[in-house]
């Protein structure tokens, strides 16, 4: 008799909890503070999203320029070396 009325007793407080969450929980509307929040993260998640963009023509903007200081370097070599020749062959 005592086990049932433990069990009586958890179960009946399982419930009561889970009635007091569901009334917590559920409303119609969101409130001002939740609405500021997600007005909140949703500027941020714009402003992160431009920032990444930003970030990407930075990105390629800056590998343009390393592709181009590359191929300088390249022909420069080249150079070097056709001067060297030029030089030996003098």
């Amino acid at each position: 008799m005592k086990r049932f009325s433990t069990t009586s007793i958890r179960l009946a407080v399982f419930v009561v909890l889970l009635v007091a969450l569901v009334i917590v929980g559920c409303s119609k509307h969101p409130n001002e503070k939740q609405l500021k929040a997600l007005e909140d993260a949703k500027a941020a998640a714009l402003s992160a999203e431009q920032k990444a963009a930003d970030c990407s023509s930075e990105k390629a903007k800056l590998q343009a320029q390393l592709a181009e200081a590359k191929q300088k370097l390249e022909m420069m070599k080249q150079e070097k070396v056709d001067v060297a020749k030029r030089l030996a062959a003098w």
